[in-house]
C-alpha cells in the first residue's frame, strides 16, 4: 500500500445501537496503524490500535477526544536504514576512487623550492696561497675521515669515523693507538678491529649514533626506540665513555620506568633483569631504586620467573631484591610441600624441605628462615604498629585529627582491630610464614572495618594504614637477615 492510501477491509461488527468499522492507515513506510472507530447513534468513538497488541480489541475505547497509537516497527527501520547507508557508502567510496591519483603519492614529483644555481656562489674573488684558512672546528683531518672496518661476532660493520669522534670517547683513544694509527687496522674486512660486544648490541649503538634529532625526541614508547635497544645503547655508551648518549638512554628508561603500567610489569625477566643491571653499571641510583620498588611488588605478587633478577641482584650486591627472592622461594616451597612431609622439618611449625632440594646446607637455611619468619609473625600478629598525629595531647585543634577526641581510644579500637583482623580466615589462609601475604590480606580487612568503626577517627585511620604500609617496607628491607645462617 501506498502511503496516501487508506483502505477499508470490513465491518468488523454491527449491532442496532453499534456499527464498528475498522481501518488500516499508512500514513509512512515506517508507522503502520489502525483506527478502530465506533459509531454509537451521532457519537463518535475512536481509538487507533496496535495490530501486534495483544487484546487490543478489548481496550475501552476513547471518548471523541482520539488518542494516537504510532506503532514501530523495529526490524523495517533497520531495513531501511542499512539499505540507506549501504547504497550512501557505495556512493562515497566511488567519489573516492575517482578522486584518486593515478599514480601514488610518493611517486608524484615534489615542487621544486628552490633553484640549485641561487646556492652555489660562482663569482669569488681569488685568494691568493696563504690567504684561506682552515676551520678549526669543522674542518676535519684524514685521522677523522673515512671510514673504520670493525669486526663484532662474526659480523662486519663499517662505520663513519665522524661519528665515532663527534665528542670524546673510548674510540678516540683507540683510534690513536700506535698498533692502529700505524697499520692497516680497520682499513679493510681482513683487518677489522675486533670487539668485545655482541653484533646486537653494537648495531644499537650505531642506530642512536646515526640518528636524526626526531628520532631520538619522540616522547612515546610506540614511536621510540625498543626497551632492549635502550638498555643495550646505555650499557654500550657507558662502556666506551659517550657520555651525551648515555645520559638521553638513562633518561628514557627512568621515564618508561616510572611508568605503573610500562615494561617492568609485563617484560620478561630476563630484561627486567638487564635493566636492573645497566642502571645499577652506570651509577644512575634514582633509576635503580624504581627499579628495585616496581620488581619487588611484581616478586611478591606475581609468578615470574626469579631467577635473572637474583643472579643480578647476587652479582651487584642488591640485598632488598636478595631477601625478597628468598622469601618468595620459602613461601612457595611451603606451599607445595605442605601435602608431603617427607623430608627436612621444623618440629615447631610442621614446615618440611622436600628430600633432594638443593644442599643441605640450603635446606638448613630454609629451615631456619622459615623458623625465623613465623616467630616475626608472631609478634606482629599481637603488637600492632604505632603511629602518632601532629598535635597528640590536643587533638580537637589539629587540623589532621578530623574528629579525634582521645587519641588514646583511638589506638585501643586499632588494637582491638588489628588483633581480630590477624586471627581472621582471610589472614590465616597464607602459611605462617608468609609475614607479607598476611600482612596484605590484612590491610584489606582493616580498611573495610576502620572506615565502618565509630571508636577511630578518619585521621587516625589514615595514619594507622599509613603506619601498615611502613611494616611492610621495614619488613621487605629486612628479609635477607632471615636467611643469613
Amino acid at each position: 500500500m501506498g502511503p496516501d492510501i487508506l483502505q477499508d477491509l470490513s465491518i468488523w461488527h454491527a449491532s442496532p445501537t453499534h456499527t464498528v468499522y475498522f481501518r488500516i492507515h499508512q500514513a509512512t513506510h515506517f508507522s503502520p496503524r489502525i483506527s478502530l472507530r465506533v459509531a454509537r447513534g451521532r457519537s463518535l468513538v475512536e481509538r487507533r490500535l496496535d495490530a501486534s497488541e495483544p487484546n487490543s480489541t478489548s481496550a475501552p475505547l476513547a471518548p471523541a477526544s482520539m488518542v494516537n497509537f504510532y506503532v514501530f516497527n523495529p526490524a523495517q527501520k533497520l531495513r531501511f536504514l542499512s539499505g540507506i547507508i549501504y547504497k550512501g557508502s557505495k556512493r562515497l567510496l566511488r567519489n573516492i576512487r575517482a578522486q584518486q591519483p593515478a599514480t601514488p603519492v610518493d611517486e608524484q614529483p615534489r615542487p621544486i623550492k628552490f633553484n640549485i644555481h641561487d646556492l652555489i656562489k660562482t663569482d669569488l674573488r681569488h685568494a691568493a696561497q696563504g690567504v684561506l684558512k682552515r676551520d678549526r672546528e669543522f674542518y676535519k683531518d684524514d685521522s677523522e675521515s673515512g671510514f673504520c672496518v670493525f669486526r663484532v661476532e662474526d659480523t662486519l660493520f663499517k662505520v663513519h669515523k665522524c661519528y665515532l669522534l663527534r665528542e670524546p670517547s673510548a674510540f678516540g683513544d683507540m683510534f690513536g693507538l700506535p698498533f692502529i694509527s700505524n697499520g692497516n687496522e680497520g682499513q679493510s674486512d681482513e683487518a677489522a678491529i675486533p670487539l668485545s660486544d655482541t653484533a646486537e648490541q653494537f648495531r644499537d649503538l650505531l642506530w642512536v649514533l646515526y640518528a636524526i634529532p626526531t628520532q631520538l625526541c619522540s616522547t612515546t614508547q610506540e614511536d621510540g626506540p625498543s626497551i632492549e635497544r635502550l638498555l643495550n645503547i646505555a650499557r654500550l655508551t657507558n662502556k666506551y665513555c659517550i657520555a651525551s648518549y648515555e645520559a638521553w638512554s638513562l633518561q628514557r628508561l627512568f621515564t618508561l620506568a616510572q611508568d605503573p603500567a610500562g615494561f617492568l610489569r609485563y617484560a620478561p625477566s630476563e630484561t627486567c633483569a638487564d635493566a636492573l643491571d645497566v642502571s645499577f653499571l652506570c651509577g644512575q641510583q634514582e633509576l635503580l631504586e624504581v627499579i628495585t620498588q616496581r620488581l619487588v611488588a611484581r616478586m611478591l605478587w606475581s609468578g615470574m620467573d626469579r631467577n635473572p633478577i637474583l643472579k643480578v641482584a647476587e652479582s651487584r650486591g642488591l640485598t632488598k631484591l636478595q631477601g625478597v627472592a628468598y622469601y618468595k622461594e620459602l613461601v612457595d616451597l611451603d606451599c607445595m610441600a605442605r601435602g608431603d612431609r617427607s623430608g627436612w622439618s621444623t618440629p615447631e611449625t610442621g614446615f618440611t624441605v622436600p628430600n633432594g632440594y638443593a644442599n643441605e646446607e640450603k635446606r638448613h637455611q630454609l629451615l631456619e628462615a622459615h623458623h625465623s619468619l613465623v616467630e616475626l609473625w608472631e609478634s606482629i600478629g599481637t603488637r600492632p604498629p604505632t603511629f602518632s598525629l601532629p598535635h597528640a595531647n590536643d587533638m580537637c585543634e589539629s587540623p589532621l585529627s578530623l574528629g579525634c577526641a582521645s587519641h588514646e581510644e583511638c589506638l585501643a579500637t586499632w588494637k582491638q582491630l588489628w588483633v581480630g583482623a590477624a586471627s581472621a580466615g582471610l589472614t590465616l589462609r597464607h602459611g605462617p610464614a608468609d609475614v607479607l601475604g598476611r600482612l596484605k590480606s590484612m590491610m584489606i580487612l582493616l580498611k573495610r572495618e576502620m572506615m565502618l568503626s565509630e571508636g577511630i577517627s578518619l585521621g587516625c585511620t589514615l595514619a594507622a594504614l599509613e603506619s601498615i604500609t611502613t611494616l611492610r617496607e621495614e619488613i621487605v628491607s629486612g628479609l635477607t637477615g632471615h636467611f643469613q645462617v
